[in-house]
């Protein structure tokens, strides 16, 4: 592991949602921690407790729903691109008919670039990813809705 590369990681770990990073190459290991704000204090008020339950007029929002259809998964962690090349046009945008073996992106990793094809047929509902973004291990990165047959 070579310093270059723990700087991307670095990066992209400040970029990303995630909290912590550990990564085992070999006989290298690393292990990053985001740094976090401070917490906030804790105050300690009363509250009147109202002699009837209050509800909500309106609903509460739950967490977006996950595009339904089979999800390609990352093989291994690394930086994913959604195009061959920096300059070049992404392999598939949202709404195009992907067949099955077709390349859906590129994972880079220890220098090496790993192309990740789709197992099924059918249209991509979702990217889940960032171009150029750190990818974990069985992350989800396209979302596909197979054919009917």
């Amino acid at each position: 592991m070579d310093t270059e590369m723990i700087e991307v990681l670095i990066k992209q770990l400040e970029q990303s949602s995630l909290h912590e990073l550990e990564l085992t190459l070999g006989n290298d290991s690393l292990h990053l921690v985001k740094a976090s704000a401070a917490p906030a204090p804790i105050v300690n008020t009363q509250a009147t407790v109202p002699s009837q339950p209050v509800t909500p007029e309106t609903a509460v929002p739950t967490e977006p729903e996950a595009p339904t259809g089979t999800a390609i998964k990352a093989p291994l962690v690394g930086i994913v691109y959604l195009s061959p090349k920096p300059d070049a046009d992404p392999y598939f945008e949202v709404g195009a008919h992907v067949n099955k073996g077709d390349v859906v992106c590129i994972i880079e990793s220890m220098k090496m670039m790993n192309e990740i094809k789709s197992t099924v047929s059918g249209t991509l509902k979702a990217i889940n990813v960032d171009n150029e973004s750190l990818v974990e291990y069985d992350q989800a990165l396209v979302t596909i809705e197979e054919d009917r047959a």
